[in-house]
């Protein structure tokens, strides 16, 4: 595949995967705090509660920490919750391109439907870089429902990265 298309094929499956993603999340979550109930405190860490603390999730966080440092005053929880799609689809994206380049030179990266690409992204991302930016708490401190929908929600983008490729390959 030409570096064009490459770049179109990411942008188009990095978008649809994390909008795929998304809508995901919240019944993982739901899932994951009916089996493994969290306590108050564990929901309030930074990244652990998606549908009662958006304010907290990684890009929320990352909004106000530039907003402040930029800007010298604090971003407001609800100005912050605005940031969220922004700063996620644009990652996205740019998960979805470096899928598309990877997945060109090494047909390996697609083994069982794109799951495992899925656990690397997750480990790329919430797995460390993120805890370590300090966007998240400590994985040793989450919750296990977080488990559920963050983990969970990350080997389905790469399966949903990896099936949409085969999709917008014929269409691009």
């Amino acid at each position: 595949m030409k570096t064009q298309k490459i770049i179109l094929v990411g942008i188009a499956t990095g978008l649809f995967a994390s909008w795929l993603k998304s809508l995901s999340e919240p019944p993982l979550e739901k899932l994951g705090l009916k089996y493994f109930p969290a306590t108050e405190e564990e929901l309030n860490l930074k990244g652990a509660d998606l549908i009662n603390h958006p304010e907290n999730m990684p890009p929320a966080v990352l909004a106000k920490k530039n907003y402040q440092f930029f800007k010298s005053k604090p971003l407001s929880d609800k100005e912050a919750i605005k940031f969220l799609p922004f700063i996620h689809y644009t990652l996205g994206i740019a998960i979805g391109i470096s899928y598309i380049f990877a997945r060109n030179k090494d047909k390996k990266v697609a083994i069982l439907g794109g799951i495992p690409a899925g656990a690397v992204i997750f480990a790329a991302t919430h797995g460390s870089i993120i805890p370590a930016l300090g966007l998240q708490d400590n994985l040793r401190k989450m919750p296990k429902s977080w488990w559920v929908w963050e983990f969970g929600s990350h080997l389905l983008f790469g399966f949903f990265v990896e099936q949409s490729t085969k999709i917008f390959k014929k269409i691009i």
